[in-house]
């Protein structure tokens, strides 16, 4: 289909990034009976350019590459858009600006602001009434001099991150200055802009086990109506905050859900969220619940894990919301299973993968869907580079969480991974 043959039946904007297309693709088939997108796609990545071809069989392929929020406007303008869509945090701001420029429901350019920038976050948050750890932002540059607005009166330890990114990428604990000052020297004077923040310790009256302290809600906004579908388990997290595994539904105490779901809601609100879909994190404190953050986007893996829990598409509800359409869902809703995605963590090192042994094992349990190789043998590992470091996932669904924790078991018991060039 040429791109003005497909210029009249072309209603979402899609942003491409690798594999998570083609499940859009699928989806905006299934819910509104189209298959053409306008995909904006920067073709400067190496993963997209190699995608193009693919992308341009389901719609448009626009390159952003280079190009400002004008330019991009124009380009999607002649296809008349009905909806946005996004499944990143990267960009979310001039994708709200082009929302804005082309009158679609999406975050608010000052909503994205803050949904993507955790400084500002807590800024909003804080002088909504919303209880939220202290953070100083830590300027690029000698580290030293970088740290030298931190406050007296910050407890350490503390948590030292970016202040725009996902995934655990470049999360440390510090335990002090000094400490803070060598993990900003081993990321070099060229470094991205971090924050230094309160680290929020775990309630200890909590059974510390097996779960982590901590988990996620998922909601959706539709004309400023909040649903929330569902709550997100976690598992213990490797060093440096990087995931070991989700799962739906969550596992809480009585009385705690309706807690969690007026935190969050409160949240939204503060952030002046109108559509959009969003993943909150929250954690127990001995204070009760409290906001790690807020992201506008589905968390990694939801949409699997819904969909096997509840039979949920959390992606066409999403698309639906970027048409506009009223999306109303009385939630959090009702699992018949436990939906999960496990992963398994490298040690926190830089080395290249020798060799993986034991996945048969996992892929014959009951309940596995699929398990997919993300770092394969010959692979160089990065410490530093956060939860998609991930050698291997698993996804599929149990009985219940206790059936769920002996996959969890099993995984780490029969699957060994070797290392080379180790280095600290």
């Amino acid at each position: 289909m040429s791109e003005k043959d497909a210029a009249s039946t072309l209603p979402i904007v899609a942003v491409g990034y690798g594999p998570r297309c083609t499940p859009v693709m699928d989806v905006v088939e299934a819910a509104t009976g189209i298959c053409d997108l306008l995909w904006l796609v920067d073709l400067g990545l190496p993963e997209m350019a190699e995608m193009e071809a693919l992308l341009r069989r389901f719609g448009v392929v626009v390159d952003v590459s280079g190009r400002d929020p004008g330019a991009i406007g124009r380009a999607c303008a002649p296809h008349s858009p009905r909806g946005i869509v996004t499944y990143l945090d990267a960009g979310m701001v001039a994708l709200a600006n082009l929302a804005d420029q082309l009158g679609l429901p999406f975050h608010r350019p000052g909503t994205a602001a803050a949904l993507v920038d955790k400084a500002l976050q807590r800024e909003v948050l804080g002088g909504a009434g919303v209880e939220v750890p202290t953070c100083v932002v830590v300027p690029s540059g000698p580290a030293r001099s970088a740290l030298a607005e931190v406050p007296e009166a910050l407890v350490w330890p503390a948590i030292l991150k970016p202040r725009s990114a996902q995934g655990s990428r470049h999360t440390f604990l510090a335990h002090d200055l000094d400490h803070a000052c060598a993990l900003l020297d081993a990321l070099g004077d060229t470094r991205e802009v971090m924050v230094l923040e309160e680290y929020l310790a775990g309630d200890p009256s909590r059974s510390p086990l097996p779960f982590a302290d901590y988990l996620s809600v998922e909601s959706i906004v539709s004309n400023g109506a909040v649903s929330h579908l569902a709550l997100t388990g976690r598992f213990p997290l490797a060093e440096n905050f990087r995931e070991t595994g989700f799962f739906i539904p969550a596992a809480v105490e009585p009385g705690e859900q309706e807690q969690i779901l007026e935190l969050v809601t409160a949240a939204i609100a503060a952030l002046g969220v109108t559509d959009g879909c969003l993943h909150t994190e929250v954690k127990f404190t001995a204070d009760g619940p409290r906001v790690i953050e807020v992201n506008g986007r589905l968390g990694g893996g939801v949409h699997e894990m819904l969909a096997r829990a509840a039979g949920l598409s959390i992606l066409e509800l999403t698309l639906r919301v970027a048409l506009g359409q009223e999306v109303r869902v009385d939630g959090p809703v009702l699992t018949t299973r436990t939906g999960f995605r496990l992963f398994l963590q490298p040690p926190a090192v830089s080395a290249v993968i020798r060799d993986i042994v034991g996945i048969d094992a996992i892929t014959d349990l009951p309940g596995v869907d699929a398990v997919s190789i993300h770092q394969p043998p010959g692979a160089g590992l990065d410490w530093r580079d956060g939860s998609r470091n991930h050698v291997l996932a698993v996804i599929g669904s149990a009985r219940d969480h206790a059936e769920l924790l002996e996959v969890d078991r099993l995984l780490r018991e029969r699957v060994t991974v070797t290392y080379a060039e180790i280095a600290g």
